[in-house]
């Protein structure tokens, strides 16, 4: 556990930092229900006022100091300018979709192709989401409020679940089922804060940061107790989902947070971990079985088309290899997949497909450098330790499927920014004496 005299002197309620609000203060409170708005399905109209709402309100705030606050948003922004660059450029050479799409009936043909809209909805509006973040939770205090209302989140995650677990509702892929073992039957799928099983995943993986914050950063008595109890009913949720991505995900995060923590805690956790997955197992081997995959009758319908994705991606790079046929997962599929399946089920071959080899070679740089602001600022506090967990396990989730657009998009680059530490004033790293004092056992 972590104490920290901040907390106490600057008040963790939602009510403390109100008794004389300022601008800053206001944006703050509109990006706590702009983060929780992006849980639930039907909110765009919702999400983008409150995010623009905010993003005024942070941008009067730091009126008088606008010269160093757009030297540190830059620096926030970076990479992901420069790949927002590379799309500008290439624009001009995108091909347009056939008309065999996939699936025509599902795809907004008349829509312009010469057209940045998914630039702005999977790009653009997800780096104002994380500038705002950014300047607006700086403080420890402000990341405990948010963090507190992603947890309340949680909660009614829980909630819808147990009221359609005995309604009979909990399903997968959204066909009823009876309710008397969930778990046997499928994957979870709440409905109003996703389109299916899948994009629930990606939910319970993007509150993983929040939940873990609160648990390292748990007060004494009772309240960490509850810290402790949220991070239970998320993992729940995670296991009855059944999404395997996420799974490998959650694993890689707690993965990375134990080896912080060192050799003893690291071989306890990989020891642990191991013993009761393999109990588990052989108690109860129906836990790790899906429903889908056990009526499976086809080997496409057993490999969900991943074979046949990678076997076609090949030929399919050389017909657009440098600019690629335009940025956005929608238009990945327009042109290439009316013969295969649906979508890549990969996000990085999705970037390949829709920028070029050289676009991808830009966006894993981008990715690379918000991982290694973590991996420099390890040293400092858990903050940085969880903002580098939670980015390489949402980088692998992407490897099984490609659902890091829309909302989905916004929330992650938004805790990135929430997370992300601030921008260094001088290249020296901390001495190890330091770090040992910032670190110190009695403290963690």
């Amino acid at each position: 556990m972590i104490q920290d005299s901040r907390f106490k002197a600057q008040g963790s309620g939602f009510l403390a930092a109100f008794s004389r609000p300022t601008a800053g203060d206001s944006a703050r409170l509109l990006l706590i229900f702009y983060a929780s708005s992006l849980f639930f399905k039907n909110t765009a109209t919702l999400q983008a006022a409150l995010l623009l709402s905010a993003s005024i309100l942070i941008f009067w705030d730091h009126r008088k100091n606008w010269r160093s606050t757009w030297t540190e948003t830059r620096w926030v922004l970076g990479p992901l300018l420069v790949f927002s660059l590379w799309i500008l450029l290439t624009s001009p050479f995108w091909r347009e979709p056939p008309m065999n799409s996939w699936d025509p009936n599902s795809w907004d043909m008349r829509q312009p192709w010469f057209s940045l809209n998914l630039w702005k909805r999977d790009l653009a509006q997800p780096m104002l989401a994380m500038c705002c973040g950014y300047w607006a939770f700086r403080d420890d205090p402000w990341r405990r409020r948010i963090f507190t209302g992603l947890a309340f989140v949680l909660a009614a995650l829980l909630v819808k679940c147990l009221i359609q677990y005995y309604a009979g509702e909990v399903a997968d892929l959204g066909r009823s089922v009876s309710p008397e073992n969930p778990i046997v039957k499928g994957t979870l799928w709440v409905r109003g804060f996703s389109r299916d099983n899948n994009a629930f995943s990606y939910i319970l993986v993007l509150l993983t940061p929040a939940i873990l914050w609160l648990v390292f950063y748990r007060p004494r008595g009772w309240r960490g107790w509850l810290a402790f109890a949220a991070a239970l009913v998320l993992l729940y949720l995670l296991f009855i989902n059944k999404r395997r991505g996420a799974w490998l995900a959650v694993y890689i995060e707690l993965f990375i947070l134990a080896f912080f923590m060192g050799r003893r805690q690291l071989a306890i956790f990989l020891i642990g971990t191991l013993i009761m997955t393999a109990a588990a197992y052989q108690v109860r081997p129906q836990w790790f079985v899906r429903d889908y995959d056990a009526n499976a009758t086809s080997e496409f319908e057993k490999n969900s088309s991943r074979d046949l994705i990678f076997k076609n991606v090949t030929p399919l790079i050389r017909q657009h290899p440098w600019v690629g046929v335009g940025y956005g997962k929608d238009t990945v599929v327009k042109n290439y997949w009316h013969k295969i399946y649906q979508h890549t089920h990969n996000a990085y071959l999705n970037v390949l497909l829709a920028s070029g080899i050289p676009g991808l070679l830009i966006w894993l740089a981008a990715l690379g450098t918000y991982a290694w602001r973590f991996w420099r600022h390890r040293a400092l506090d858990w903050t940085a330790r969880i903002g580098l967990a939670f980015l390489i396990g949402f980088y692998v989730r992407n490897l099984t499927d490609d659902i890091w657009t829309a909302s989905l998009a916004e929330l992650f680059w938004f805790l990135a920014g929430v997370l992300i530490p601030s921008r260094p004033q001088n290249e020296v790293e901390p001495s190890p004496r330091m770090q040992a004092l910032r670190l110190k056992p009695d403290s963690v």
